[in-house]
């Protein structure tokens, strides 16, 4: 009987150290009862982003970069600095904070209405489950697109809360970046050792939390200004 081939989870737990699992459970502390959310969640887009460590990207860089792999718009929204002398997208404290910051953000604004800039908006996703999924696709694509593809599924006589409905209307890299995501989730909520209970204690918060600001269009895309 063959060996069975360890899964791309089993290799990056051989690669967290205590220190990133201890970031990645210190970053889960944004979260709370009111989301879906567990450092699991970090867990498994920290491993599709960069496999753990391995994938970041050059430093400056105007693409995406660095521990999740933000593009400079994303980072400098939630307080990271970017530029070749200092990019805090490579910082992982920094950005495991922003990264939490920003899925908890896209939680909140799936699960109400929300204007993301003149026109546009999102659709309140009521399933929990189920807004998770737009939150990872949002992740990926910017809420922007989610909340536009929303809308196309809606006009089309299809349920804009069902990720489902909506996903056709996304790129086929969107639709697996979903899939795998929680596919490795659900695989960390089983094999990791990271302490998923973090979140249930006082959320933690800082100055680098991104509360107030303003919406703008930054390459056809609305994105949220800290003031």
């Amino acid at each position: 009987m063959p060996e069975k081939r360890p899964s791309d989870v089993d290799r990056w737990l051989e690669r967290e150290t205590p220190q990133v699992r201890k970031v990645l459970e210190s970053a889960s502390r944004y979260f709370d009862a009111n989301d879906h959310l567990t450092v699991n969640t970090l867990e498994a887009v920290y491993g599709r982003e960069n496999s753990f460590g391995i994938l970041l990207g050059k430093r400056g860089s105007t693409d995406a970069a660095g521990h999740f792999q933000f593009k400079p718009e994303t980072a400098r929204r939630y307080g990271l600095n970017v530029s070749k002398q200092n990019d805090q997208r490579f910082d992982i404290d920094r950005a495991s904070s922003a990264a939490a910051r920003y899925l908890k953000d896209l939680n909140t604004w799936f699960g109400k209405r929300t204007t993301l800039s003149e026109g546009l908006h999102t659709i309140p996703v009521k399933n929990v489950s189920e807004r998770k999924k737009f939150v990872l696709g949002a992740f990926n694509a910017g809420e922007g697109r989610i909340a536009v593809v929303q809308r196309l599924a809606e006009k089309a006589g299809r349920n804009p809360q069902l990720w489902d409905d909506v996903a056709r209307y996304l790129p086929k890299e969107t639709q697996q970046y979903v899939a795998k995501v929680s596919l490795y989730e659900a695989e960390f909520a089983l094999k990791s050792s990271a302490n998923k209970n973090l979140k249930k204690k006082e959320a933690r918060k800082g100055k680098y939390l991104c509360t107030v600001g303003h919406w703008r269009m930054i390459d056809d895309r609305p994105v949220f200004i800290c003031a």
